[in-house]
């Protein structure tokens, strides 16, 4: 009899996998976001070209009552190719929609706690699925990129608005937004509607535009064998930006549009497509403005996107050690004057120096406060530390055992591992000592490792990778 199969992840894992294939699957072919911006951008011009075509031959049998026939079967012919541009168009933007829905459901609570732990959840989760350098990893990055932006884009938004310091004519009126929090219906609806759903969309399409046929050109070669993940030429690279640029407003302009209105009430149906074409408009300003940064309010999905860039890079040196740089280089990139400081700012104290997710060795104390003579590890749970550098952590260890119902803890820099200062600490312990601590800590341990005796972070992806320790989340600080 077959055994019934199980799932390896807990629920909230696979949700979060589901909506990674939804927005960029592993497979191109696969039905998603992405494959519905490369599809627009390979099919639509052409069925553009053939409808302008009927029309041009239906203008010249107009005046021609012996040819009616042609002339009936021409319109029906572009009545169909009209119906399909615009079915094709209305999928996109309903397929976007769910996509934000979705999303919502997984990182938005029912106050602003919550809110905050579902986010960690959602962002530390993802960081859990990778695998370091593992093969193929700059791929898996970049699929994961464009949801990990929009959670980061839309909690950089929360921070503003609960600091009152939005001065953008759209982003002003929903300052009160915040009061979704308390039960209000009219601004949970309101604030989805017309702020969460653009900003999420931007933040996914923001380089929607490397899917048209000629970045794709560019990026893979002539004969599709080129790494895309390259280091391009200068002239190469100037080329993919124009092109970036160009075929990504494209998109936002001509590819989406209006959602279709599902009622009868004209005064209701008025102000739904006014409500969602300023929505639109919004959108196309945020992302224009990541590109040309006029305005300054492109850095909401700006700063997000120069952080991924190092948490989820994609280059061919990534390393886990250099992940705490996103944190300084958007703390640097404001004090050159290149970031705006306020905006800066408040995402550096939401996010500190180690993304969630991020695994951390650390010096326990007993129950004097003394420290111990070993490491434990912990895993990075929360966002918005008090102190950037002492991440809020779920416990994984005890006494050189993993758990799966740690407590909570907010590891003190003097006791974390990633400072180098700590390491020297548990150097006086003994090599035989720190080989017996990490044999029992590592499945994967093996003499190469005995240079690394105290290591100043550790991959938990294995760990994650039980159902059992999934559930990092279950209980707050």
């Amino acid at each position: 009899m077959n055994k019934k199969y199980e799932n390896p992840d807990n629920i909230y894992t696979q949700q979060v996998k589901q909506l990674i294939e939804m927005v960029h699957p592993q497979d191109p072919e696969q039905a998603s976001v992405y494959e519905d911006a490369r599809r627009y951008f390979a099919l639509t011009p052409s069925l553009e070209a053939h409808a302008h075509e009927l029309k041009m031959q239906l203008g010249a049998l107009q005046e021609n009552t012996k040819k009616e026939e042609a002339f009936l079967h021409l319109k029906d012919q572009l009545k169909a190719t009209k119906k399909k541009l615009e079915d094709e168009r209305l999928q996109r933007v309903a397929k976007l929609r769910d996509v934000s829905l979705r999303l919502l459901e997984l990182c938005e609570g029912d106050t602003f706690e919550e809110t905050q732990l579902l986010s960690s959840k959602f962002l530390g989760t993802i960081m859990l699925i990778t695998q370091g350098t593992e093969r193929n990893f700059a791929r898996l990055h970049q699929r994961l990129k464009p949801l990990y932006k929009a959670v980061l884009t839309l909690r950089l938004v929360d921070r503003l608005l609960e600091e009152e310091s939005i001065s953008h004519p759209y982003l002003s009126h929903y300052r009160e937004s915040l009061n979704r929090f308390r039960g209000n219906y009219f601004w949970q609806e309101k604030w989805q509607t017309e702020l969460a759903i653009p900003l999420i969309t931007g933040a996914i399409l923001q380089d929607i535009g490397l899917q048209h046929p000629d970045a794709l050109l560019i990026l893979n070669g002539k004969e599709n064998d080129q790494d895309e993940f390259r280091l391009l030429e200068e002239t190469q690279r100037k080329l993919l930006l124009k092109l970036n640029y160009h075929h990504t407003m494209s998109y936002l302009q001509q590819g989406l549009g209006l959602p279709a209105y599902i009622g009868n009430d004209k005064a209701e149906r008025d102000q739904f497509f006014k409500t969602h074409q300023i929505a639109n408009q919004f959108r196309q300003q945020l992302v224009k403005d990541a590109f040309v940064s006029k305005s300054g309010i492109g850095e909401l999905l700006k700063i997000p996107q120069i952080y991924v860039s190092i948490v989820l890079s994609t280059k061919a040196d990534y390393d886990r050690k250099s992940l705490p740089k996103g944190y300084m280089l958007i703390e640097q990139l404001a004090k050159k004057g290149a970031l705006n400081p306020r905006l800066a700012e408040a995402f550096i104290k939401i996010v500190g120096y180690f993304p969630q997710g991020f695994g951390i060795t650390f010096i326990p104390v007993n129950e004097r406060g003394q420290e111990k003579n070993q490491y434990e590890y912990a895993i990075v749970t929360q966002l918005n530390p008090k102190d950037p550098a002492e991440p809020m952590c779920r416990i994984v260890s005890r006494n050189l055992t993993y758990i799966s119902s740690g407590t909570a803890e907010i590891i003190s820099k003097s006791r974390n591992l990633f400072f180098p200062a700590n390491r020297q600490k548990l150097m006086r312990v003994g090599k035989d000592r720190l080989i017996e601590i990490m044999s029992q800590l590592s499945n994967n341990f093996n003499s190469e490792d005995i240079d690394n005796l105290v290591p100043p972070l550790w991959e938990p992806n294995e760990f994650f990778s039980n159902k059992r320790n999934q559930n990092l989340w279950n209980r707050s600080l």
